[in-house]
């Protein structure tokens, strides 16, 4: 370990150790090449989960270069779960994980791995699923950056509907004819939209559905009678 980082290592255990028993999460920036731990709330309801504070983000933000992402795994160890394998692909950032165990900290890094490919993806729900290939679609291949939602697991089974009640907040507005890049709104499984797909020439849909790897299929008839909404991004998310 960096002496530079030793500070940061000894400030997240700490934190750590004031959130016990929920998980804590913070941040590491570099502020004018100096790495300071930000310490975050975490919004979670649930207390072996976390989910940064997004005002808390956009200040570490603004103080420097994000380099490193922390949260603490109480009472068990460092090691990460399948969530946090997925969060942290999905991230593209260095991740440090400290687990608390009988009051012993222990640590687990995760080194920036690259961009995951559009194809052949795990589907992780809320952190590698259908709206985060078109989020990383629109990025990779648009240049455009999209809102993020947190989403729940069964969402469009208990009142939520995401898609719909936040489409033109994020910048889409409804078509009739779809055209490439356009987002196919589909009601896959429950009478709520809840599945994104990217149109893509040849009549084509690239997409991630649960149980399946993120894949290329005919827009077929299934999935045309599945459609709800034809959406096209017009502007920068309001």
């Amino acid at each position: 370990m960096s002496e530079l980082f030793k500070k940061c290592r000894s400030d997240a255990e700490a934190h750590a150790r004031a959130e016990y028993p929920r998980e804590s999460c913070g941040l590491v920036v570099s502020v004018r090449g100096k790495p300071q731990y930000v310490p975050c709330r975490n919004q979670s309801d649930e207390t072996d989960h976390f989910i940064l504070h997004p005002e808390d983000y956009a200040a570490a933000e603004d103080l420097g270069d994000i380099v490193v992402i922390v949260h603490s795994h109480p009472d068990v160890g460092p090691e990460p779960s399948l969530h946090d394998l997925a969060s942290h692909a999905v991230s593209r950032t260095t991740w440090w994980i400290v687990g608390l165990v009988n009051g012993v900290a222990t640590w687990h890094e995760m080194p920036a791995s690259g961009e995951l490919a559009l194809e052949g993806r795990v589907f992780v729900h809320g952190v590698i699923d259908c709206y985060t290939l078109v989020r990383d679609y629109y990025r990779q291949v648009l240049g455009i950056t999209l809102m993020d939602f947190h989403r729940k697991d069964d969402w469009w089974n208990n009142g939520e509907n995401l898609y719909v009640d936040n489409f033109t907040k994020a910048g889409f507005v409804q078509v009739d004819t779809p055209e490439q890049g356009d987002l196919i709104v589909m009601a896959i499984g429950s009478p709520t939209p809840c599945h994104g797909a990217i149109w893509l020439d040849g009549d084509v849909l690239l997409h991630h559905l649960y149980g399946r790897l993120s894949c290329k299929e005919v827009y077929g008839r299934a999935y045309r009678e599945c459609t709800t909404h034809i959406l096209r991004y017009k502007r920068a998310p309001s």
